[in-house]
């Protein structure tokens, strides 16, 4: 809290197949304050987006992006991923703030239930809707959580995805994945 850490911070490109996660690529993070006179700085940002162009440069087949709020936010990371027609559910702040002409207006759609699964196979009630900001666009907002009334900070997650289709039954499921993969 307040200071930097002299442990090591990575950033992380992982695999999952069958419910098995496997490291692919890691870089690792080096804070300003740290850098030797060789190193070159790179943030979080960058970093990521080399390992995303290393790992398809090598042929894998990358079928979706999983990512915190911190690659979620970032324009450079979405971008990246555009440019190699990378599917994507990434997620982003509760105060994410979207601009819109004053005649357009957020909505959010109708809560939806379903059983969310985890990689043990357990199942948890959760709820989801859509956030519509303005006009339904090709990139769409998502709310998902365990309790539509209360909201819990721990158990409520806002998501942005470039995914298509009817979404309500699949996409917490999907980033559910994201919570298997080791701390980042």
């Amino acid at each position: 809290m307040g200071k930097i850490e002299q442990g090591i911070v990575s950033v992380n490109g992982y695999g999952a197949y069958k419910n098995i996660t496997f490291p692919l690529s890691v870089k690792v993070f080096k804070p300003l304050g740290t850098l030797k006179a060789e190193d070159k700085y790179k943030t979080k940002i960058e970093l990521a987006s080399e390992i995303i162009a290393q790992l398809m440069d090598e042929g894998f087949n990358i079928e979706l992006v999983l990512a915190d709020s911190l690659y979620g936010e970032n324009s450079q990371f979405l971008e990246k991923l555009g440019e190699y027609n990378l599917d994507y559910v990434v997620a982003i702040r509760t105060n994410h703030g979207v601009w819109l002409p004053a005649s357009q207006s957020v909505r959010a759609n109708k809560w939806c239930k379903f059983e969310g699964t985890f990689s043990n196979q357990k199942s948890s009630t959760r709820y989801i809707r859509e956030i519509v900001y303005g006009k339904r666009r090709a990139i769409t907002n998502f709310e998902i959580t365990t309790d539509p009334e209360t909201m819990p900070e721990n158990s409520t997650t806002f998501v942005l995805t470039n995914l298509q289709g009817n979404l309500k039954k699949t996409l917490g499921d999907l980033y559910a994945m994201r919570i298997w993969l080791p701390a980042v």
